[in-house]
């Protein structure tokens, strides 16, 4: 089967440990767009940290944020855009707001903090993203996500007795060693892709998804071709059908070259 659209993750498999695309990588893309197949991305990211990325890959087609809650055309804007629910919005803030878990808001290109805290710094000093101050987190409740930052280890430990205490079931998922993103309640990359597909008008057998970390799991069992990059954690790798060189290695790179040769397809 020819793959007609290939959809990566950003951190941790296209972008290298910090956080840049390699040479290698834009040029493989360059050369599968030639070929005459899609190239995007889906990513836990929203509009204003995807960005950058979006237009250094010349990405002209719809990507997937928000960990699959929004559908971003770079001509058009969302397209499509699920928000949190308001009640476990408040839920979420409420449990987490005196802890030593860092609270981040996102709303399309928009980014709120509250009460800096040690792990606020954690993530700017990684992501090197501007946001705006609020005096608290709950003023912003029509949002795309939650970012959790700090212990991730903690932040699913409280998340439990959160849900446990309410009986509400919350839709978390970590996406990066420090990071437990909570999104809308069946939202996920796999969903994402499969509004993509919905869009695009092809079939989920001509799509190869790749990824590293677990929210990533979705959409690469949802794929033609779910593909791993060799730095993944072990439940993508025994998901995935195949795995690549990792994301220090262009793993990225790889593929597609695999694809363009026909040695994949």
């Amino acid at each position: 089967m020819k793959y007609r659209l290939v959809v990566t993750d950003l951190d941790g498999t296209l972008l290298d440990n910090e956080k840049r695309v390699s040479e290698a990588n834009i040029e493989a893309v360059e050369r599968l767009r030639k070929a005459g197949i899609m190239f995007t991305i889906a990513t836990g990211r929203g509009e204003r940290a995807a960005g950058p990325f979006i237009k250094l890959l010349g990405i002209d087609m719809p990507a997937i944020l928000f960990n699959g809650g929004e559908i971003y055309d770079p001509l058009r804007g969302p397209v499509y855009v699920r928000y949190m629910e308001k009640d476990v919005f408040h839920l979420v803030i409420d449990h987490f707001r005196n802890s030593e878990i860092g609270i981040v808001t996102f709303r399309h290109d928009r980014i709120f903090i509250a009460g800096l805290k040690p792990t606020h710094k954690l993530y700017l000093e990684r992501e090197k993203v501007k946001f705006e101050r609020l005096k608290d987190p709950a003023e912003v409740d029509e949002v795309n996500k939650i970012l959790l930052v700090g212990d991730v280890s903690l932040a699913v430990k409280m998340m439990a007795e959160l849900e446990g205490k309410t009986g509400v079931r919350i839709n978390y998922v970590q996406s990066d060693r420090f990071y437990l993103e909570v999104i809308p309640d069946g939202v996920s990359k796999g969903e994402g892709l499969r509004k993509l597909c919905d869009i695009l008008g092809i079939d989920r057998q001509s799509v190869v998804a790749i990824g590293d970390n677990m929210n990533d799991l979705s959409m690469i069992a949802f794929a033609g071709l779910g593909v791993a990059v060799e730095n993944a954690e072990e439940g993508i790798k025994r998901a995935a059908g195949l795995i690549v060189p990792a994301n220090t290695e262009d793993g990225v790179a790889y593929l597609l070259k695999k694809i363009i040769d026909g040695d994949i397809g």
